[in-house]
């Protein structure tokens, strides 16, 4: 993808947020049950990073820990959402820009979430920079907690297809796999929302290549069904998919969702 094609859409994004920030944060009161074993990587004591927190529906995973929560995103809207619903000492909420670095300095977060974020960045070059920039801010031995939605599903197949059939026919910008979905505010005014249709390997390749390890959890036996029961996750099937564990190729299906987890 041409950098000024992935600059305006990076654009788009922060400024189409905060056009649906009321509609998008009352749609995110709850966080996804398949994913709250994630918690377990936040340990008392932890510097926690959220990275594009939206309205910080995350930090309820702590409940009961002491960590240092910090949560950024590029919505000014959504981080003002977020500083109202959520208070404390230990709980910081700062803007962000689009740029390829983070005010944060070398190796200081225990453990870096990025839930539902990387699918909205658009290029491989972009994406393969921030990747490196969790890296950079991650402790040794820390841990980066990626999620990103799976597209290959029913309802949204028919918008990779569309993008197919323009990238043919050299009428679209985007690379292939790209694709929009849309979301209405409360004014029933629409943005088209830019995503990335992430494969595993892919998702593996950007974060193995930044420098993180794939943890054991993500490719051996012990993502069982009865080792995912110990860590309150769900082996039945969610929403139009059933949870696929890849054993081997260190990414995770879970629901509508293929998670990433690496160590530093």
């Amino acid at each position: 993808m041409k950098k000024e094609i992935a600059d305006k859409i990076l654009k788009e994004t922060e400024s189409g947020y905060d056009f649906i920030s009321d509609k998008f944060s009352e749609t995110r009161k709850y966080f996804w049950r398949d994913l709250e074993f994630i918690r377990n990587y936040a340990k008392n004591g932890d510097n926690i990073l959220d990275f594009g927190c939206g309205n910080g529906r995350l930090l309820e995973l702590f409940s009961g820990k002491n960590v240092n929560y910090f949560g950024v995103d590029t919505s000014s809207k959504l981080i003002e959402i977020a500083g109202q619903k959520h208070k404390g000492d230990n709980v910081k909420f700062q803007k962000v820009s689009s740029s390829e670095s983070l005010p944060f300095p070398d190796n200081f977060f225990n453990a870096v979430y990025s839930v539902a974020v990387f699918h909205h960045f658009p290029g491989r070059g972009y994406r393969e920079k921030m990747a490196k920039e969790l890296f950079r801010i991650t402790k040794p031995g820390g841990y980066a907690i990626i999620t990103v939605w799976n597209l290959w599903q029913r309802k949204y197949i028919g918008r990779i297809l569309k993008n197919w059939k323009n990238k043919i026919l050299r009428k679209s910008p985007l690379d292939w796999n790209d694709c929009y979905i849309t979301f209405k505010n409360n004014q029933g005014e629409v943005f088209s929302r830019y995503h990335r249709a992430f494969a595993k390997h892919e998702i593996i390749k950007i974060f193995t290549q930044a420098g993180f390890t794939p943890t054991p959890e993500c490719f051996t036996r012990k993502c069982g069904d009865e080792w995912l029961k110990t860590q309150g996750v769900s082996t039945q099937r969610s929403g139009h998919n059933p949870v696929v564990w890849g054993f081997k190729k260190k990414a995770v299906k879970i629901g509508g969702n293929i998670v990433f987890i690496g160590k530093k």
